[in-house]
């Protein structure tokens, strides 16, 4: 599946494995699950309030996106 996350500037990322936060940076890494050959694409502002039916802060865990 895929993950989606907003950092600490509010700009939205989606990445197919999961993000862990990247301290004092105020970013997410994909490569926390030692997977470092993953791909992240910045989204449109709105966009995961879109997909997901709410908002997300840099406060929230990333969430996955799963299949209906």
């Amino acid at each position: 599946m895929a993950w989606v996350a907003i950092d600490e500037s509010g700009k939205e990322y989606v990445s197919v494995s999961k993000p862990c936060r990247i301290w004092p940076l105020g970013a997410w890494s994909v490569s926390c699950e030692n997977n470092f050959d993953v791909n992240v694409v910045e989204l449109p502002k709105g966009s995961i309030e879109k997909l997901i039916g709410r908002k997300l802060t840099w406060d929230d865990e990333p969430v996955e996106l799963k299949e209906e």
